[in-house]
């Protein structure tokens, strides 16, 4: 089954948890659960806190997994229903702790492609240089048919991709300079596209500038 799916960011289907900061303007929702486009692979987000300063809560690590969709391929079994199912078997997890975590507050925003092999993480928030990481590429351990392990499968981490990777400098310089709760996410009026194959990720910025970005070694190419 291909990949090509053009994915913009507001047509994503995800739950959102409440926001764990209070900020003057409406904060960027944090997803809780993300679909591939093709429905067939769900990333939930596993939120672990600590206690933080003047009785708030800061978060501690997240953990994201990635399920299949249940196909319930026993006749006895099968349902007749336009309802989605996901199975209870983890397919593979990435685990960040507060130093591997990018945004403040910590909400990593998800892709998966539609073979469920890849899962890239979006920064969220300000971003104070072209020298920031955006983001971060990371694989099943067991992905292209290699050997199944026992028990779920860690993903790999490949690349963290910087901001200068993505925009020109001209835009870079213009538009970290100063960051307000009205300033676009960096990804903001922009388009992602998987090739039909699952192995490349295009970003088209909304200034209409496109770059490729290679999934297996997060090598890119401006286009």
């Amino acid at each position: 089954m291909g990949c090509s799916v053009r994915l913009v960011l507001r047509g994503f289907l995800f739950l959102t948890w409440s926001s764990l900061y209070a900020v003057a303007g409406q904060p960027f929702p944090c997803p809780k659960a993300v679909s591939s486009s093709n429905g067939n692979f769900l990333v939930l987000s596993d939120v672990q806190f600590k206690p933080g300063p003047e009785n708030t809560m800061r978060v501690q690590g997240v953990s994201l997994q990635v399920f299949p969709k249940e196909e319930f391929l026993n006749a006895k079994d099968k349902l007749t229903t336009t309802a989605t199912y996901w199975t209870d078997w983890l397919r593979w997890s990435v685990v960040l702790d507060s130093m591997s975590m990018l945004n403040e507050p910590e909400c990593p925003m998800p892709l998966i492609t539609d073979d469920g092999e890849f899962l890239i993480l979006l920064r969220l928030g300000e971003v104070f240089s072209g020298e920031d990481a955006v983001l971060q590429i990371y694989r099943r351990r067991d992905h292209q048919g290699g050997p199944m392990r026992e028990g779920p499968d860690h993903g790999v981490f490949i690349k963290a991709i910087a901001l200068k990777e993505i925009w020109s400098p001209d835009k870079v310089a213009a538009n970290t300079e100063v960051w307000t709760d009205s300033t676009p996410e960096w990804f903001g009026g922009g388009t992602f596209e998987f090739s039909p194959d699952c192995r490349e990720l295009t970003h088209q910025t909304r200034w209409g500038n496109t770059v490729r970005i290679k999934l297996d070694d997060g090598s890119t190419l401006w286009k």
